[in-house]
């Protein structure tokens, strides 16, 4: 069975984290980059198991100010983001210190505490915290049984990266461990809240929603993650009266998504594809 509309693995980690390599590990090529940073890149993994087949769209995005993420995943606009969403995989390098790992429990906190503000207590995705090698070395040393805990206090399963092989109990380590993982997830992008499933049958309700659509355009997750900053990271530096200009652009785009999922509600799948596509695709020319 093909999933067609599958949920998206969000990986995050700091720009010197490691994840591009980590995600060259898991799928066999890494994103191209266009600068250090990681933010906005994205990456595709194919999954073919006995039950189904699927290519899963990566987001990736840049955790280094955790307060800052956690401030921008909170709001309300970013829901959409976080509701899509059927893997975390936060990746972090094994720290030099023991103070280093406050940092990470700060991320994972973070993480956790998005995900539920966005999909309740009831998600049912999978979260990984994922330990790439340190080059300063020595480093910390640290148990796995000490980080298996440290992490599933946040809901994180730890993976050690450079791990190889199987464990005592039979159960495979390191980067086999995530892609293990990632097959027994369920990708199936069939959950919705009350109001955007409203009317609509529940096997195909997310296929035929305007989220599906949108979500199916190259640069989804920058355009909302855009909209969400008001801009990108050169933003920061704007006079108050600029970010009141921000504000409003970002009320009008908003109020355009609505207009559109509104009127291609009647539409058949395949015209509200082409409708949501073209529509998408223009708001973002459009954006400044």
């Amino acid at each position: 069975m093909d999933i067609p509309n599958p949920r998206r693995i969000l990986a995050v980690g700091a720009s010197d984290s490691g994840v591009v390599q980590l995600l060259k590990d898991l799928t066999g090529s890494a994103p191209k980059q266009v600068d250090d940073s990681v933010a906005g890149l994205s990456h595709n993994l194919r999954l073919e198991t006995s039950y189904y087949t699927a290519d899963i769209p990566i987001w990736i995005d840049d955790i280094s100010n955790t307060q800052d993420w956690r401030t921008e995943f909170m709001k309300p606009e970013a829901r959409e983001v976080v509701n899509v969403v059927g893997a975390w995989i936060y990746c972090f390098r094994k720290p030099v210190h023991e103070e280093d790992t406050e940092g990470i429990k700060a991320s994972m906190l973070a993480i956790q505490e998005v995900v539920e503000r966005a999909c309740g207590y009831g998600w049912d995705g999978i979260s990984m915290a994922v330990a790439m090698p340190q080059s300063i070395t020595p480093h910390l040393e640290k148990s796995a049984e000490d980080w298996e805990d440290l992490c599933r206090d946040f809901g994180f399963e730890y993976v050690d990266a450079e791990a190889k092989g199987k464990n005592e109990f039979g159960e495979s380590m390191g980067v086999a461990r995530i892609r293990e993982a990632l097959e027994a997830n369920d990708w199936a992008a069939d959950d919705l809240d009350a109001d955007a499933s409203e009317g609509l049958d529940d096997e195909e309700a997310f296929a035929d929603t305007f989220a599906a659509e949108g979500a199916e355009m190259g640069r989804e997750f920058m355009g909302l993650k855009t909209a969400i900053n008001g801009g990108d990271s050169a933003t920061d530096h704007l006079a108050e009266d600029d970010e009141a200009l921000q504000v409003e652009e970002m009320e009008r785009m908003m109020s355009r998504l609505h207009f559109i999922k509104d009127k291609s509600t009647e539409m058949s799948q395949a015209e509200r594809r082409r409708f949501a596509a073209k529509a998408v695709s223009d708001l973002m020319k459009n954006a400044p």
